[in-house]
């Protein structure tokens, strides 16, 4: 079943027009999220970062289309889900003469969960420094599908990115957090020198930024995330919206799944297990709704 236009319609109701920008050259945007004790905590932070990229980067979208927590419901009663479930809110591109593209909302089952002993992440990926598409989430997607499948095939959890400097950014469907002597650090957006880096800034990533000073922790967000400085970490973690916080136990930068070179963390670390804690307890909370 699909929500689209207020209803929720069987999956080949749904109709997108041949004209439409998503078919020409792949435009639209999309978001993923999940709901909490059936609740969709974060569905306002994600329709904000959907409506800001669509005005961004020209995509047309008529505001009332959005979907609401009622919707929500709609969807997962008419689908018979009793648990949790994830999210998939698809906006196709448009049309050339300004008329608005279709958009839509589907669930999915959660994602399988990250092993106990802590995830695997290698970094093979390479991006270019001023790529602003890697800034969105946009339905032009074969980067980080390739990026993640490559991960998977040498048996990663995870791959992430480096630019042309070699500086790590972040997951193909992760932000990264590393701990060093408490602190909290993580990639910047805005660089020192310029620019945005070509990276997305996740939303599960602002809200643990978020809970980490709630909690008193300090978070840095650096400029150049070297490997060097990811292998001297004493904790790391991704964050992602459909599984929040996810601790990694091992990073191979160059993907060789016997390699004795790399890091090795505690998984979770006390920082990444405390933050852990208050992050599900915050999102299932009427402070969080």
């Amino acid at each position: 079943m699909i929500w689209v236009r207020g209803e929720v319609v069987p999956d080949e109701a749904l109709t997108v027009s041949v004209l439409d920008r998503t078919f020409e050259h792949g435009i639209g945007l999309f978001e993923t999220l999940r709901t909490w004790e059936g609740r969709a905590t974060l569905l306002g932070r994600h329709l904000a970062r959907l409506t800001g990229w669509a005005e961004a980067l020209g995509v047309p979208m008529d505001p009332h289309a959005l979907p609401d927590q009622g919707a929500v419901d709609a969807l997962r009663e008419a689908e018979g889900i009793v648990g949790d479930c994830s999210l998939r809110i698809v906006l196709s591109g448009g049309f050339d003469d300004g008329r608005p593209g279709t958009l839509w909302m589907r669930t999915r089952p959660l994602p399988p969960a990250i092993p106990e002993s802590g995830a695997a992440v290698c970094a093979r990926w390479t991006v270019a420094g001023d790529d602003r598409l890697m800034q969105a989430k946009t339905l032009n997607y074969w980067s980080r599908r390739l990026a993640f499948e490559e991960g998977r095939r040498l048996g990663f959890d995870e791959n992430l990115s480096r630019d042309e400097s070699g500086a790590i950014l972040e997951g193909s469907r992760s932000n990264l957090f590393l701990v060093r002597k408490g602190e909290i650090v993580t990639p910047r957006v805005d660089r020192a020198s310029g620019g945005a880096a070509p990276f997305l800034p996740g939303i599960m990533r602002g809200v643990v930024m978020d809970r980490a000073s709630a909690l008193g922790l300090t978070t840095i967000e650096e400029d150049r995330m070297t490997l060097a400085r990811m292998i001297e970490a004493d904790e790391c973690f991704l964050t992602n919206a459909g599984r929040g916080i996810m601790p990694v136990a091992r990073f191979d930068p160059e993907g060789m799944a016997g390699s004795t070179e790399g890091g090795r963390y505690e998984a979770p670390g006390p920082v990444t297990h405390r933050l852990m804690t208050d992050l599900n307890a915050w999102l299932r909370s009427e402070d969080a709704r």
